[in-house]
């Protein structure tokens, strides 16, 4: 997968794999993030970064609800300096979406990612991520979800 560095427009190879335990204190001291990802601690969280870097660039918390089939998105965000409009780095959201996407398929749930927003970001959500709404939660499966797995997974 890719992260395109905005000044340069270059794309730049990243991964995707789980917090470790040297991760925490980390997160739990920077200012780059505004949740409290502590408290996510005994949820399964990922963390997205350059290949030739170690700093996190985002986070998500996901929860696996076999009985719905479905991946819940339980807390997403990408490092302060990665938002808005001067951001340094651009697809790191769509790159933890577009992974928690292919972990749905891959259990066989047809893509079936669900999260729950409150703020102005369910918008940005439906119209940059092709999630719709559904009462309080907002979701995207099969082929949405195959779109951003394509999009953001494959080679930018």
């Amino acid at each position: 997968m890719k992260i395109l560095h905005k000044k340069s427009g270059n794309l730049h190879e990243a991964v995707i794999e789980l917090v470790e335990d040297s991760d925490w204190e980390a997160v739990g001291k920077s200012k780059k993030f505004g949740f409290r990802w502590l408290k996510e601690k005994n949820h399964i969280v990922y963390k997205i970064r350059l290949v030739a870097e170690e700093e996190i660039l985002g986070l998500i918390s996901i929860e696996d609800i076999p009985k719905e089939l479905r991946i819940h998105v339980r807390l997403i965000e990408v490092s302060s300096e990665n938002r808005g409009e001067n951001k340094k780095h651009d697809r790191i959201a769509g790159c933890l979406f577009a992974f928690t996407c292919r972990l749905a398929f891959k259990k066989k749930y047809e893509g079936y990612v669900s999260l729950y927003s409150k703020t102005e970001l369910i918008e940005h959500y439906k119209k940059k991520y092709g999630f719709r709404e559904f009462g309080m939660n907002l979701y995207t499966e099969l082929t949405n979800s195959e779109e951003l797995v394509k999009k953001y997974l494959g080679n930018g």
